[in-house]
């Protein structure tokens, strides 16, 4: 009997609909990666963040499961923030609020 190495974890969207979450495979992974690589950007807005953000959640969703994968503005319209932290977190191992990323993306005498 084989084991599952990781867990699965549904989320409930805000229009109701419900979609399965799991940490994305090798390839999938990469690509990830190179979405969120954009963020190393300092002269990013808060906007261009966001839709970098966007992006890489949209690349988490499995097409398969839900149009959000491809469809950016219904993304947009259901996914709310907590939500999209949680796709990063889970899918691309992105823990946004972990206090060791924080403190090495803050640049010396910018606050």
């Amino acid at each position: 009997m084989a084991t599952t190495v990781y867990d699965a974890l549904d989320i409930e969207l805000r229009d109701g609909s419900v979609v399965t979450l799991r940490p994305l495979p090798i390839k999938r992974l990469k690509e990830f990666m190179v979405i969120i690589s954009a963020m190393e950007n300092p002269e990013l807005t808060e906007v261009e963040g966001t839709d970098i953000f966007v992006a890489a959640a949209m690349l988490c969703l499995d097409k398969e499961q839900t149009p959000l994968a491809t469809d950016r503005d219904k993304f947009e319209e259901i996914v709310d923030t907590p939500s999209m932290m949680k796709i990063l977190d889970i899918c691309g191992g992105l823990r946004l609020n972990d206090p060791n990323l924080l403190g090495a993306s803050l640049v010396p005498g910018t606050i």
